[in-house]
């Protein structure tokens, strides 16, 4: 009976076939639950790059096997004691205990760095799901639903071009790939500053000063691994300044699926239909743009009924319901 072996992985020091292997076992994983495709070697130079690195292991079935099963753990730097987990295993290996030897590591490991919290998300109603539910405290954080906006459907480039159409007075639409203007930067911050106004963004996300600084080190973690940053935003013309932002990146590739990340409008410009405006506008950009582009995905709270009202109208429609789970730090965690 072969047994499963759990190491350490450091990206700089792994040979080529483990870190194509770990790259490739976790790419899947990550696009299964997400929606998102994240290509192997785009990550792989992520990991490369990475400082500090985060804390990561590779499994294997039997010794001198195929790595098949990857574990990343992170510290949440908005919730302290609280570290945030991926943990993935190749279809064709699961119930081998390769995701339990994984989750004992990364247990010992919080244990040791003080973490008393595990945060994962999950594909409701999935293996994943399953496997979660059997570590003991498991409680749901957040009830999360994947939505898709399909952008090779001619209806739904209709829909958002008769959006942008009806301009709300007082504002004008602009858009960039890449950094944002230096006359715009600061105010774009302050826009991004509100995401956390929305349901239970305090819970996957820290605060921070969103000053120009600040916002040019976010852009250069946003394409890392060779993304393309997409932004659509409104002015508010009186002002000059932006008052409304939704982020999106597009893969190195060029495409098939964009990520939509996040979409804020400040308190006082809110109900004058910002979002759907800056959104309409961001679909067509992406069909401008980004040809290869078939999809944008978005993972919302579904406790966030305004979003998602906004976006069913931009023609985003439900793919999966993930969780935000989270459990507590018990040394000596064997798995399930």
């Amino acid at each position: 009976m072969t047994m499963v072996t759990v190491e350490p992985f450091l990206p700089r020091h792994a040979a080529a076939v483990d870190l194509a292997a770990w790259c490739a076992v976790f790419s899947d994983g990550y696009r299964d639950s997400s929606g998102s495709t994240v290509p192997q070697s785009a990550l792989a130079e992520r990991l490369l790059a990475e400082e500090p690195p985060a804390m990561r292991w590779a499994a294997r079935a039997g010794s001198g096997d195929a790595v098949s099963g990857v574990a990343q753990l992170r510290s949440q730097p908005h919730q302290p004691g609280t570290g945030f987990l991926r943990l993935f295993v190749a279809p064709s290996t699961r119930r081998n205990g390769i995701g339990s030897a994984l989750l004992f590591e990364a247990m010992r490991t919080a244990d040791e760095a003080g973490m008393d919290r595990l945060q994962s998300t999950v594909l409701a109603g999935a293996t994943g799901e399953s496997f979660a539910r059997t570590v003991p405290g498991l409680r749901v954080v957040l009830r999360l639903e994947l939505q898709e906006q399909r952008l090779d459907q001619e209806w739904v480039l209709a829909r958002c071009r008769e959006l942008v159409a009806r301009r709300p007075s007082a504002y004008r639409l602009v858009h960039w790939i890449g950094p944002a203007p230096e006359q715009l930067a600061a105010s774009f911050g302050r826009v991004m500053g509100h995401v956390l106004d929305a349901p239970g963004a305090a819970l996957q996300m820290s605060s921070r000063t969103w000053d120009t600084a600040a916002v040019r080190a976010w852009e250069a973690t946003m394409i890392t691994g060779g993304e393309q940053l997409l932004v659509s935003a409104a002015v508010h013309s009186a002002s000059g300044e932006v008052v409304a932002a939704t982020v999106a990146t597009v893969p190195a590739s060029g495409g098939p699926v964009a990520d939509q990340h996040d979409t804020a409008v400040l308190p006082e410009h809110r109900r004058q239909g910002l979002a759907r405006w800056i959104k309409a506008e961001q679909a067509i950009r992406f069909h401008e743009h980004f040809p290869g582009v078939r999809a944008v995905v978005s993972t919302v709270n579904q406790e966030n009924l305004p979003m998602t009202a906004v976006n069913r109208l931009l023609g985003y429609r439900p793919l999966s319901g993930r969780l935000l789970v989270e459990a507590p730090v018990v040394a000596g965690h064997a798995g399930p």
